[in-house]
């Protein structure tokens, strides 16, 4: 929960770790990797808004950069808005699946990484003017190469594109924040230097 997030990190300052960076994975509105990319309010179960403030409240007087976890490479059928004209395609014209969450038996498709950009900046102004965190986290862009791939239409776009489009991401989560604001993923790959920190 939210709240006990926020008194484990008192604890640890308390134990003198402030070179730190916490990153909040387990929060999205309808749990994790589910129903991608409407991932706000935070799930009501973990807490408030309020709480979640409150590891702000903790982490910000120490200068421990500290943000959610959020994800575009997974969006789900049962997210509003969904469309394949969003899902990257194979040549012969099947839809490309990404991650199944077993757990609710819910298989997503994967973004079109020239296609994500609304719904990061809808999700990201929710998330700021919420709980202002000061780092964010985006799942897969650094544990994947860049892709070629497909369009519903048949048009080809190259892993140097999505290689872009992935890199402009970190950058726009990174100037949305402020602060120069630290960008971090899982994984790594040379794709997105500049682009991200960690």
């Amino acid at each position: 929960k939210y709240a006990d997030i926020a008194d484990l990190m008192a604890d640890m300052i308390r134990y003198g770790l402030t070179d730190s960076f916490l990153t909040v994975h387990n929060w999205q509105r309808w749990g994790y990797d589910y129903r991608l990319p409407d991932i706000w309010p935070p799930n009501p179960a973990m807490g408030t808004v309020q709480d979640m403030r409150r590891i702000g409240e903790v982490c910000n007087p120490r200068d421990i950069p500290w943000g959610l976890h959020d994800n575009y490479t997974d969006f789900y059928p049962d997210a509003e808005g969904y469309t394949y004209d969003d899902i990257r395609f194979t040549a012969d014209g099947r839809p490309i699946r990404a991650w199944l969450n077993e757990g609710r038996e819910a298989q997503s498709y994967s973004w079109r990484p020239d296609r994500f950009m609304p719904y990061l900046q809808r999700n990201l102004k929710l998330i700021k003017e919420g709980f202002a965190p000061t780092g964010y986290f985006i799942d897969v862009f650094t544990a994947l190469s860049p892709l070629d791939y497909y369009d519903q239409e048949g048009n080809f776009h190259t892993r140097v594109e999505c290689a872009q489009k992935w890199g402009e991401c970190f950058d726009y989560v990174r100037e949305q924040l402020g602060d120069n604001a630290p960008t971090t993923s899982e994984a790594g790959h040379d794709a997105l230097i500049g682009h991200l920190d960690g």
